[in-house]
């Protein structure tokens, strides 16, 4: 039995639910809740040294990094989200890397300064929340222009960049950062969140949010 450790609100343990969807396996998904400090204990963290979510168990096989982890599922089900191609592959990569940085980084400061900082009773951190609204400012556009001439993120096929950017950009309605200025990334992200593997996680992040928030 698959085991996945996080909590659904992390974009990055979402990362890995749509994969584990779209390859139709079955998994537990055993709650560890940064805010409780439930991925600091040395259990958790003999999963994940640096206890952050999310961490898989697979028949005892351990791996932490949602990058990792989805890669690593891919391959072993042989599915085509991660060419075998060096070039394709590397194209890939490079996707993945810059919506994990430049992306899923920049959106998570100004979603937790403009929405998560208000609701756990903490300062915003301005400084943290303009840096992240000048990187989306700056990185988007490059995004917006990729799909403008590709169909998906590293091409013509659905691959892991996609994915990482459809986790990365679930924050957007909470962090109140509009995506209208970007056609494309507006008409890429509408196909991806119609798809069956996003479907069975949810059919709106910020009211999943919202909900499991007020249901706490």
């Amino acid at each position: 039995m698959i085991k996945l450790y996080g909590i659904p609100l992390s974009n990055n343990v979402n990362k890995v639910r749509y994969i584990l969807n779209y390859l139709g396996l079955e998994y537990e998904n055993i709650p560890t809740n940064p805010i409780e400090g439930e991925n600091q204990t040395e259990e958790y963290k003999a999963l994940c040294p640096s206890g952050k979510i999310p961490a898989i168990d697979i028949d005892g096989f351990k791996l932490f990094e949602s990058n990792a982890i989805n890669k690593y599922l891919v391959k072993t089900h042989n599915a085509d989200l991660y060419p075998t191609d060096p070039k394709e592959q590397a194209v890939v990569d490079a996707w993945m890397d810059f919506t994990s940085i430049h992306i899923m980084q920049a959106m998570g400061r100004v979603v937790f300064n403009r929405a998560f900082a208000p609701m756990m009773g903490k300062e915003k951190d301005e400084n943290s929340l303009q840096a992240g609204l000048e990187f989306l400012g700056r990185f988007l556009p490059a995004v917006d222009k990729q799909l403008g001439s590709n169909e998906y993120l590293a091409g013509s096929k659905l691959t892991l960049a996609d994915i990482n950017l459809l986790a990365a950009l679930d924050m957007a309605e909470m962090a109140e950062v509009s995506l209208e200025p970007y056609a494309n990334i507006t008409k890429w992200r509408q196909g991806m969140q119609a798809q069956d593997f996003y479907q069975k996680c949810y059919k709106n992040y910020t009211e999943f949010v919202q909900q499991a928030l007020a249901n706490a």
